[in-house]
Order: structure tokens, then sequence, then C-alpha cells
């Protein structure tokens, strides 16, 4: 069976997208039900990595010398784990999603200053993530910005499987392996996912003990 979120789970999710420092306490004054209610909401919500984390939106604008931007670039590797990983480390890009279209990769990315900007886009991203054709918009104004998404009464959850990557019909099977969090289908992607953590951790860990 789907898992689902009720009204009630929306009203506290928009609430906490609004006002991330809420106390639980006016949650349950503003949505009327008790307080134990609200928190055991919440651990439910987290737990079903609905919400991932608690963080504080810093507004860039009003640092001197940001320089914010949108790219499109296409990706030539067939590894998009190694991508992945390789985008995540790189502090400049603050987010990263794969499109349909020519250009595969749609990034929002910041730079102190414009010639670290343009280091980015002309350097950094084509040698470390294997970037190619990339094309870069500097944003000039934001006149509307939205964090999260809007949740309704009655959405269903939505996982994939972290190793067969096909969608999971009912309530997954959770994993925590290496400070991450996974989704399966079964025992067996579960296994076969771990083993390949396993061997690849085994690999970072000899090599760091060679060098």
């Amino acid at each position: 069976m789907s898992i689902r979120v009720d009204g009630l789970d929306a009203q506290i999710v928009e609430l906490l997208q609004e006002d991330g420092r809420m106390l639980y306490k006016d949650i349950a004054d503003k949505v009327g039900v008790s307080l134990p209610t609200v928190k055991a909401r919440i651990n439910r919500l987290m737990s079903l990595g609905l919400i991932k984390k608690f963080t504080v939106v810093v507004d860039s604008d009003k640092i001197a010398g940001k320089v914010r931007g949108v790219l499109f670039a296409k990706v030539s590797p067939t590894d998009t784990e190694a991508l992945t990983r390789t985008l995540s480390k790189i502090s400049e890009v603050r987010a990263a999603h794969f499109v349909a279209g020519e250009k595969q990769l749609f990034l929002e990315v910041e730079a102190d200053d414009v010639e670290s900007f343009n280091r980015l886009i002309l350097e950094r991203l084509p040698r470390e993530a294997g970037l190619s054709d990339i094309s870069a918009h500097v944003i000039t104004q934001t006149v509307k910005e939205e964090y999260g998404v809007s949740l309704k009464a009655n959405s269903f959850l939505q996982y994939k499987c972290n190793f067969c990557h096909t969608t999971i019909y009912g309530k997954p099977i959770v994993k925590h392996y290496y400070g991450g969090k996974y989704y399966f289908s079964g025992e067996e992607c579960a296994e076969a996912y771990k083993g390949i953590l396993d061997q690849k951790y085994s690999e970072r860990k000899k090599t760091n003990t060679e060098g």
C-alpha cells in the first residue's frame, strides 16, 4: 500500500517551511492538535525522508559582491553517481538537476566575485565535472524565490530503489550505510547495494592508506 500524507501533515509542513524555528507548541496551537501529536507527525515525516533537514536560508543579496547564476550543460560521463559526488564537492554549486533536452544538466551556482564565477564556468566545471557546452546566465534580480514544495493533503509519497532505480510501491526498506540513508524495494537490492558501497569504501580506504 502506498504511503500517503494527510491534511494535518500538509499543514505542519507548510508552517515549518514558513518558519523552521517555529516551536512545536505553536504549531500544535495553529493546527489544533496536541503537542505529542505534532512531535510524532514530524518524527514520522523525517523518518520517511519527506522532511530532509532543518536549515537556515541566507539572503545572498545582502552579501556584497556575490554573483549568482544558472547554467545549462551537457554531460559526458556515463557514471551519474560519480558526477553527483563530484558536484557535491564543489561548494559553488548550490543545486544540480538532471533535465530533459539537449543539455541534460541544470545548475544553480554562486561565486564570491565575477572572476571566481568565470573561472568556475571556464575551468573548474569542465575539468573537474566533465561538463561541456556550458551556457551561463548571471542572475541580475530575484523577484520570487520559494523553498521546498507545495504539499497537498492526500499526496502520495514516491520512492525509487537506490539499487535498481524502479519505483517502489508501498513502504520502502530503509537502510543506513556509511552515514547515508537509502531506500530499497527489497532486501536483495539492499544487500547488493551495500556490497557496492563496501567495495568503494574499501578501495577508497586502501588508496588513502597508500597515499
